[in-house]
């Protein structure tokens, strides 16, 4: 029995450590093959056997529940949801959950039979982001799965996503996103904090008070002026969230319940996986009108930032704002742990009337992880008040 164990542990073992190299191949830059300020996705993840994945179709409709699921050819997907939420004693909290699914294809000589009878050979990797923000506090936590081995993906009936013991679930038992739960937990960021904050197990209960919003052209998304980037995208950005923050340890807890408004956005590609990729800017804002903003920045190496998005009525009818109808520009840059983001925009759409300035809630939103990156609550100002979130990626 004592060999057995050994073996096992070596076998386990080295199951972890190809699932760590693939990780860091799809995840991580060389810095021998790229300087350090080259692009956030671009970098050597396909050897001379391998093909990058199914590009995204402007003839492709969306369909739902269907799209829903898990999409295994693309290379890159997230099912992402973010929330601006308020305590019973009006304190403000960000929340932000993310589940990605990376495609790690082993090369086109792979024994296919083989690899449909061991499914630790499964070409997907999954990894999850879980946040809470509070205006003092940050809360975050990282986790990595292999696919197709139980513990993480996207299953359609009943709808759920999850990783470990996080999941987002259908509480009806159906296809659908909503009604649905989410659970999570994640910790305290500072070393320095006391047992009854250093975690956070949140419970969260999602109901849709609007459509489902197809952005671009019918959910083809470009993000390129001469369009080799671009994705299959839409979101549910009418989510209403309730829920139960807890506090410490079981023997130690403190509870917060929580309320707001959420926002949901589903995309898969292929397209991203280049060195002219720098990063992104994006911003989902809910107008005190009941209306809805997507607004988005791709930056690129060598050509001019596309920027694009979405104006969405309060009764969920979109309008796909390209460049000559929108203008996102930040107007101030902040040092957060020493890299400086742009924290402060301003956003016009003339045709709406709509002129806004847009600030984070606080300045230090920064996610120390694998694939480090800000994002984060922001307040909004002008012809509209409201409440947003802000990504950004790659500086």
């Amino acid at each position: 029995m004592a060999k057995l164990n050994v073996k096992v542990l070596l076998v386990s073992a080295s199951v972890l450590i190809g699932i760590g190299i693939g990780i860091m191949l799809l995840l991580s830059l060389s810095t021998e093959s790229y300087p350090q300020n080259d692009s956030i996705f671009g970098r050597t993840v396909f050897n001379e056997n391998t093909r990058p994945g199914e590009v995204a179709d402007p003839n492709y409709k969306i369909t739902w529940p269907d799209d829903h699921a898990s999409h295994n050819s693309f290379d890159i997907e997230w099912w992402y949801l973010t929330a601006n939420l308020e305590d019973e004693e009006g304190q403000a909290y960000g929340m932000q959950w993310t589940l990605f699914r990376f495609r790690n294809p082993s090369g086109e000589n792979t024994n296919k039979n083989a690899m449909s009878k061991n499914p630790w050979a499964n070409e997907h990797i999954f990894m999850a982001h879980a946040s809470i923000h509070s205006m003092d506090s940050h809360w975050f936590a990282e986790k990595f799965a292999r696919g197709g081995v139980g513990n993480a993906g996207v299953e359609s009936t009943p709808f759920s996503a999850f990783i470990d013991d996080w999941e987002w679930r259908n509480t009806q038992g159906k296809s659908d996103l909503f009604p649905s739960n989410l659970l999570f937990t994640a910790k305290h960021t500072s070393k320095a904090t006391s047992e009854q904050n250093d975690r956070v197990q949140a419970n969260f209960t999602l109901k849709q008070s609007g459509p489902l919003v197809l952005h671009g052209q019918d959910g083809y998304s470009v993000k390129s002026s001469g369009g080799e980037h671009a994705s299959h995208y839409y979101s549910a950005p009418f989510i209403d969230m309730t829920g139960e923050l807890r506090f410490g340890s079981s023997q130690n807890q403190t509870f917060k319940k929580v309320k707001g408004q959420a926002w949901y956005d589903h995309e898969w590609t292929s397209q991203l996986l280049d060195t002219q990729t720098l990063g992104w800017d994006w911003l989902s804002l809910h107008l005190d009108d009941g209306s809805k903003i997507m607004a988005f920045r791709m930056r690129l190496d060598g050509a001019p930032d596309y920027i694009t998005g979405s104006f969405i009525s309060a009764n969920g009818e979109q309008l796909t704002l390209k460049d000559d109808m929108i203008t996102l520009k930040p107007i101030e840059m902040t040092k957060v742990k020493q890299k400086t983001f742009p924290l402060d925009w301003s956003l016009n759409i003339p045709s709406k009337d709509i002129e806004l300035q847009i600030t984070t809630s606080k300045d230090d939103q920064y996610n120390t992880a694998s694939v480090p990156y800000y994002e984060g609550m922001v307040s909004i100002s002008g012809t509209h008040q409201g409440r947003g979130f802000l990504e950004l990626t790659g500086y």
